[in-house]
């Protein structure tokens, strides 16, 4: 018997043994990807794992600030005489700059 993983209802929960699992392993997890399917995992009449969707890793604001403010401390201590010896150099090669 397999799972159809097209016609998964959304947010579905499916209970399977694990002999079950052994043979529809591909198509629970394409269930999971797709359709966003938990499978509960039963061994000897008891649940004892799931398979489910992983969830988005959700933007790190924090951590971006962090880096942006690093890299504008960088900027400013930055020596910017040699961007202004290349643009003075190339002045007459590279037109509106």
């Amino acid at each position: 018997m397999t799972t159809d993983v097209h016609n998964v209802h959304l947010d579905m929960t499916k209970t399977m043994t694990v002999t079950q699992l052994r043979k529809e392993i591909f198509d629970v997890v394409e269930a999971a990807k797709i359709n966003k399917q938990v499978t509960n995992i039963m061994l000897h009449g008891e649940v004892v794992a799931e398979i489910r969707p992983k969830r988005a890793k959700k933007f790190d604001w924090d951590k971006y600030i962090r880096e942006q403010k690093a890299i504008d401390k960088d900027i400013r201590n930055m020596d910017w005489s040699c961007l202004k010896k290349f643009r003075k150099e190339f002045d007459n090669k590279i037109k509106g700059w």
